[in-house]
């Protein structure tokens, strides 16, 4: 959100006014755009769940913790906060194009709620 806020912010002292006329191409398919940026994240999710059970397993165990399977949760953790930050890259780009603002916070809630995927959570 930070990010978020200090590009609105950065628009806003330069003067620029990123609002498109109805009839444009952002206006029409900014929201599939979003979405659409958002689909990597969510279909990776799926292997880092596997990673991540896979730890969690690992960890239960009375004896040593293996090493190769943080590794790999590590990886997979990094790559898919990589990919949570697409629907914010196509706010930006929007944005920068002559897009809405709208479409940015958008973008930049997408990326908030993808990233808060990925939080390895545990039942208590």
């Amino acid at each position: 959100m930070a990010i978020a806020f200090a590009i609105y912010l950065f628009f806003k002292f330069q003067g620029i006014e990123p609002v498109a006329a109805p009839e444009s191409f952002w206006a029409r398919y900014g929201v599939y755009a979003l979405i659409a940026a958002c689909v990597p994240a969510l279909y990776y999710l799926r292997g880092f769940k596997r990673a991540l059970d896979a730890w969690a397993a690992s960890t239960r165990l009375p004896r040593k913790q293996d090493e190769s399977l943080r590794t790999e949760l590590i990886r997979r953790l990094s790559i898919g906060g990589a990919l949570c930050e697409m629907p914010m890259a196509v706010g930006v780009l929007q944005l920068v194009s002559g897009g809405e603002m709208r479409l940015f916070i958008g973008g930049a809630f997408f990326a908030v709620a993808m990233r808060l995927s990925y939080r390895p959570f545990v039942r208590s």
